[in-house]
């Protein structure tokens, strides 16, 4: 049973919603910005939004039919990875061909499995931290 004192310590189900998205999105912007500097282009706002829209989108879609932003499964370690891992391959399928379809790129192999794997650690990362850190804090 929670006591009021666990309640007061923990974030309300909204703030702790946008926290999460607010990671989430984070995450595509830094594998953009990881990507451009490595390939030794220019890094501007612009860019990283117009790369990490198509995975942005593709993620809103499979991170909330797969329950990513309820408690009962952001809270828990074990359960988030299992999840996020489910999401990011729904959701890397839905952005490439939304980069492709509607962002008019060309689909690249070599860029698709880049994308798949390390956007895939880096949401493994990310949620694994959030679920324990949330986990812990509510014991």
């Amino acid at each position: 049973m929670t006591t009021n004192q666990e309640l007061a310590a923990t974030p309300s189900n909204s703030a702790r919603v946008i926290g999460l998205i607010v990671g989430d999105v984070a995450i595509f912007a830094l594998f953009v910005i990881i990507g451009r500097r490595s390939h030794a282009e220019g890094v501007n706002a612009m860019d990283v939004v117009n790369v990490a829209a198509p995975f942005v989108i593709g993620w809103g879609i499979a991170a909330p039919l797969l329950k990513l932003y309820t408690p009962a499964i952001s809270d828990h370690t074990k359960t988030a990875l299992q999840r996020t891992a489910l999401a990011w391959c729904l959701a890397a399928p839905i952005g490439l061909t939304l980069r492709s379809v509607l962002w008019k790129h060309d689909f690249k192999p070599g860029f698709a499995i880049t994308t798949f794997i390390f956007n895939m650690i880096l949401l493994l990362a990310w949620r694994g931290w959030s679920a324990y850190r949330t986990g812990k804090q509510s014991r």
